[in-house]
């Protein structure tokens, strides 16, 4: 029990995750099957001549289809805990190989904008508390003060047309390589690259990345430099720092200990963004022809493929879920006074 009373806020957080994932693949079940439209008459609809109501139920049961609402959803929740989400209504191929195959590009992207985005508001929350410039420090408010304002999508149309269309600077926005074809090995293309000696192809696809990865640094940076500069201006009053700038401490590990106990709101707002930038990561697949997870998700939608559309969800959802667990754990390490049951025990 000791161990279990010491370690409690991050073990129920990882039991909580499993159940978290199961209700929102319910919530998806229900939610898809509000689409307009059959998928069972998309499917007969390249049939020439009249189909028969036998072909027609046949066609319902092998699409999973058959018997009512509840039934579905008893063969969805089996083959959820199975690791099986069923079969394409389109291509007919494993919903589980389609969402992984394309999955590990999305996320790479994803990865590469949040680091980007974590490095400069880092950089700029250092010029913010290193330099006491008003200018310096009102441009940086101003930069922050955009959070939320300007979608991911314009921001991108923008760099398009400034360094592909006007200077001609970078190359048309037109798939990761524009010659070749990428290998697959991992699933995450710049890693592939790597893995299978291909710098050429890995200096194109780096190339290709500037224009999409930029949009989304410029766009979801401001969100973190909020909560960043506002950290900062707390912590520099707190009774700590000036405890520390009272005892004489160098002021480069000042700066260190005020630049650490900032960091917790950051890290909650970095996590919260992984949902968001999967949404952006979406758009910009789309803008600039990457054709990833996003591309499954809009397919599926377009030709109502329900079974697709449900697994494309719930694993997005599940790789949301265990993103925010990951920052949970996270923060409560660096600030132990967030963890479950800390007031009962200090009181």
């Amino acid at each position: 029990m000791s161990w279990y009373r010491a370690n409690r806020w991050w073990v129920l957080r990882l039991a909580r995750l499993p159940l978290d994932i199961f209700v929102f693949g319910t919530i998806a079940f229900f939610l898809v099957r509000l689409l307009p439209g059959d998928p069972v008459s998309v499917a007969i609809s390249s049939r020439s001549g009249t189909v028969s109501p036998e072909a027609i139920a046949a066609v319902r049961t092998q699409m999973g289809l058959d018997g009512t609402v509840w039934d579905q959803l008893l063969r969805f929740w089996g083959g959820l805990f199975q690791g099986d989400l069923g079969h394409s209504l389109v291509t007919g191929a494993p919903v589980i190989d389609e969402v992984f195959s394309r999955l590990p590009s999305t996320i790479e992207l994803i990865v590469l904008g949040l680091i980007g985005a974590f490095v400069l508001c880092l950089v700029l929350g250092f010029l913010y508390l290193r330099f006491a410039n008003r200018a310096l420090r009102a441009s940086i408010r101003v930069y922050s003060s955009f959070a939320t304002t300007v979608p991911v999508f314009v921001v991108a149309i923008f760099l398009i047309v400034i360094f592909y269309v006007i200077l001609d600077w970078l190359p048309a926005p037109l798939g990761r390589v524009s010659s070749g074809t990428l290998p697959v090995i991992t699933g995450f293309p710049l890693v592939d690259e790597l893995l299978t000696g291909n710098v050429d192809l890995f200096g194109e696809t780096l190339v290709q990345y500037i224009m999409p990865v930029a949009a989304m640094v410029l766009t979801y940076t401001p969100n973190l430099l909020t909560q960043y500069i506002g950290g900062l201006d707390r912590e520099l009053v707190q009774p700590t720092t000036r405890f520390q700038v009272a005892a004489g401490v160098p002021r480069k590990w000042i700066f260190f200990s005020v630049f650490r106990r900032s960091l917790s709101s950051v890290v909650v707002v970095f996590g919260l963004f992984f949902g968001s930038l999967i949404g952006g990561a979406v758009t910009i697949e789309s803008l600039f022809g990457f054709g990833g997870i996003g591309a499954l998700g809009v397919r599926s939608v377009q030709s109502v493929d329900f079974t697709a559309l449900q697994g494309f969800l719930v694993v997005v959802v599940a790789v949301c879920l265990i993103a925010m667990l990951v920052v949970d754990l996270v923060n409560m390490w660096l600030d132990p006074r967030r963890r479950p049951g800390i007031e009962s025990e200090a009181s």
